[in-house]
């Protein structure tokens, strides 16, 4: 049991889980560009800029110490993982705290993936996009801080 906590420590890096995050706001941002024919062209991108939160939060939580057992306790509660970001030193600005609290305090992030209807207060995708540049931008000088070797 020991080795299979200690593979999952080493397999599930600081360094993996920003580079993971970077693609999906990356994409997220890209599909900007694309006017999708669709009913719902928002919602690839709403999804893959929640995911780039969750990941850049998780890979500053795992630069700073934390290990993978206590983030799978965690999950997907952003507020949880947002909780445990400031107290580890994380910097949110205003908007990135509305947006987190929103993401906490609401079911948006599984519809973004899943269709359900009525009427949902989420953030604005431009919100989402900013707040995903900006944890980028914060977890990516840390990072380099710490003498993690990332883009």
């Amino acid at each position: 049991m020991t080795g299979d906590i200690d593979d999952q420590e080493n397999r599930t890096s600081a360094v993996g889980l920003y580079h993971y995050a970077i693609s999906y706001r990356r994409a997220a941002d890209a599909l900007a560009s694309v006017k999708l024919k669709a009913t719902h062209p928002d919602a690839p991108r709403e999804f893959l800029y929640y995911h780039s939160i969750e990941l850049f939060l998780k890979a500053y939580l795992r630069n700073a110490g934390v290990r993978v057992q206590e983030l799978k306790k965690i999950g997907h509660r952003f507020d949880k993982l947002a909780q445990m970001y400031i107290a580890k030193a994380g910097f949110l600005m205003d908007e990135d705290q509305e947006v987190l609290a929103l993401m906490s305090a609401t079911d948006v992030v599984p519809r973004a993936r899943y269709i359900v209807t009525g009427i949902i207060r989420k953030p604005a995708l431009q919100a989402l996009a900013r707040t995903a540049k900006s944890l980028n931008d914060t977890v990516r000088v840390a990072m380099k801080q710490a003498g993690q070797p990332v883009q």
